[in-house]
């Protein structure tokens, strides 16, 4: 239906506010009614680009620089997100078991969602932690998009967990790479031994940001044989064994 009310004043009370939020946001979920004040940027559409274009307003000269990129992180069935900046909305979509439960965020300005089936639609706005929710049940993630407070960024999920992936090529001559995948931020060893079990080698020592890495172990000064490539983080290890042909 048509209105004549400001873009984003959706109750048409004069103001734009969090109850506008409330109110665009159950319309995108389909769990509210719909009117053309929700469409904050007169395109044609009610999705949470509108949403991310009313918190600008509603928060005006903020003082945390927008995010630039972001990585979400699964542990078990608590999900965050971790940015570098500020995010102005999170939508993402679910697919899981009849048993499924959720239990979002209460440190947002906005946190509802819709399940429909095997299939749940949850949008967070203006998060105040990296925490988005809790889950029981199995599920994967079909879509995920994050906002700062004009575009959408770039999004990676952090793998669940922490292990080498097998080196290519092997054998090799004289270089080989290896992809670790780290679940969290924090101090990460990748080190090369021989066979007799001595340390030959150190490929990386310090801080990794949750993720997965590449790595490339240049082995021209070692003699041709058998390696072990041991990846330690705080609470796990992961070895490959390699081979050096000359």
């Amino acid at each position: 239906s048509s209105c004549a009310c400001t873009p984003g004043d959706v109750n048409d009370d004069g103001s734009l506010n969090v109850q506008d939020v409330v109110a665009v946001v159950s319309c995108i979920l389909g769990s509210g009614e719909c009117n053309d004040c929700a469409d904050m940027n007169a395109d044609g559409q009610i999705n949470v680009q509108d949403v991310v274009g009313m918190v600008s307003l509603i928060l005006g000269n903020r003082t945390t620089s927008d995010a630039t990129e972001a990585t979400l992180n699964i542990n078990g069935g608590s999900v965050s997100l971790k940015a570098d900046g500020f995010i102005s909305a999170v939508q993402m979509t679910l697919s899981h078991d009849l048993g499924f439960a959720i239990d979002l965020t209460n440190k947002a300005m906005v946190a509802d969602y819709r399940t429909n089936g095997n299939s749940t639609t949850l949008i967070v706005v203006a998060p105040d932690s990296d925490h988005l929710f809790d889950a029981t049940g199995e599920f994967t993630i079909s879509e995920v998009m994050v906002y700062n407070s004009e575009n959408e960024i770039p999004t990676s999920v952090a793998p669940s967990e922490f292990g080498l992936a097998s080196a290519y090529p092997n054998p090799f001559n004289p270089s080989t790479s290896l992809s670790i995948a780290v679940p969290a931020n924090g101090f990460v060893s990748v080190s090369v031994y021989n066979a007799m079990g001595q340390q030959v080698d150190v490929i990386h020592s310090g801080n990794m940001t949750a993720g997965t890495h590449n790595l490339t172990w240049n082995a021209s000064d070692m003699t041709s044989g058998v390696y072990f490539v041991r990846a330690e983080s705080s609470n796990a290890a992961s070895v490959q064994k390699v081979m050096l042909m000359k």
